[in-house]
């Protein structure tokens, strides 16, 4: 009886596992695919881009031509005509990332230093050349002599020089200014960078220069439409008022005055040095003493300089004296010495260097020449 109760509860309860190995089973029949298809469904979300996400550019155009612009501004803190207003204020961009329109300056470039340039080397020395020119004045022949100094490398770059015309005192000629060392005071300076290379045209005065007190049949009217019309068709001479300069000593002082007083327009510099202002024929329409203040001399630059012991020193004074009340811009130097060679020799690179400060030391500054 035991043993019959004990196998039917052993068929009982292979029967009861058989029931629940069956149900685990149809369980998971039901379950695994359901697994399946939500592990498929979890995949491919994980994979897939949220549509409203931003797109955010690694480099934004208007962002990059911002920085060009900030780096342009920093480069040219040097250029005095940038201010703090002018750099552009980056705009912010929207929360959509829609770039908004900009307004982007266009760099500048950084400008060189101007003032003191540095000379270009040059192997071609400066010289002295002599000749003639034709002449109508009967008095002194139908050519007349004249030497011009041309600086380093004068014509290599095929543009202009500007021009000074220096006159010599009374009973001269066209060497006294060579004797005098202007040309290798020039010389010096110009390869020193302290004044432009220029041309330097000496006349011989002859006859009109030691005779004759102004207007268009004295040595006035010889200069302006004989000397330097023929120095600018012969040479690489700045033909306009801006690249002339005139000047001179003694007698020759007295016309570098008259002639520049009685036209302005023509002249950029005037320099009386030491200047013979004793001419009693010269009227008051010729005279330097009364054109240098009763004149419109526009902005003609004037400089006046003798030796406080020169015995020509009280007409000199005066006109200095009658052109400061007048209110007539002008440079004045009283300078130790007497009326002598000695003196102008001295001076000569003060001339000089007052002579060529309106001019540029850039080559690149002046207009092609014409003359071969």
């Amino acid at each position: 009886m035991a043993g019959q109760l004990q196998e039917i509860n052993l068929k009982t309860a292979r029967g009861n596992a058989l029931v629940k190995g069956r149900f685990k089973y149809l369980l998971g029949c039901l379950i695994l695919p359901l697994f399946l298809l939500a592990a498929a469904c979890s995949l491919s979300l994980g994979t897939a881009e949220p549509a409203l996400q931003p797109q955010h550019p690694t480099t934004s155009p208007t962002a990059v031509s911002l920085a060009q612009a900030d780096e342009a501004e920093t480069n040219n803190t040097a250029n005095p005509e940038s201010t703090a207003n002018d750099t552009p204020e980056p705009q912010a961009l929207d929360p959509t990332w829609t770039p908004q329109p900009t307004t982007t300056p266009t760099p500048t470039n950084t400008p060189e230093p101007s003032q003191t340039p540095t000379p270009e080397h040059c192997d071609t020395p400066g010289q002295i050349i002599t000749g003639t020119y034709p002449s109508q004045n009967l008095m002194d022949g139908p050519e007349r002599n004249y030497r011009v100094y041309l600086p380093p490398c004068y014509g290599q770059d095929g543009r202009l020089y500007p021009t000074l015309y220096m006159f010599h005192g009374n009973i001269g000629d066209d060497s006294v200014w060579d004797e005098l060392g202007l040309d290798e005071a020039a010389e010096e300076l110009i390869q020193s960078g302290q004044i432009p290379p220029l041309i330097i045209a000496l006349p011989d005065g002859g006859f009109l220069a030691n005779n004759t007190s102004g207007g268009p049949n004295s040595f006035e009217g010889h200069i302006l439409n004989e000397f330097i019309p023929f120095i600018e068709e012969t040479y690489c001479a700045w033909p306009d008022p801006e690249g002339r300069a005139i000047g001179g000593l003694s007698r020759g002082g007295y016309w570098s005055l008259e002639i520049a007083f009685r036209s302005p327009e023509l002249f950029i510099s005037v320099g009386g040095h030491s200047a013979a202002l004793l001419d009693s024929a010269a009227g008051p329409d010729m005279n330097p003493q009364f054109t240098g203040v009763n004149n419109d001399l526009g902005d003609l630059r004037i400089y006046l300089d003798i030796g406080e012991n020169d015995y020509l020193l009280p007409n000199t004074l005066r006109l200095h004296e009658d052109m400061e009340a007048a209110g007539r811009p002008h440079v004045w130097v009283l300078n130790e010495g007497i009326h002598e060679d000695g003196y102008w020799a001295l001076h000569a690179p003060d001339y000089l260097l007052w002579y060529g400060e309106p001019w540029p030391l850039d080559r690149t500054a002046y207009s092609a020449c014409q003359q071969s």
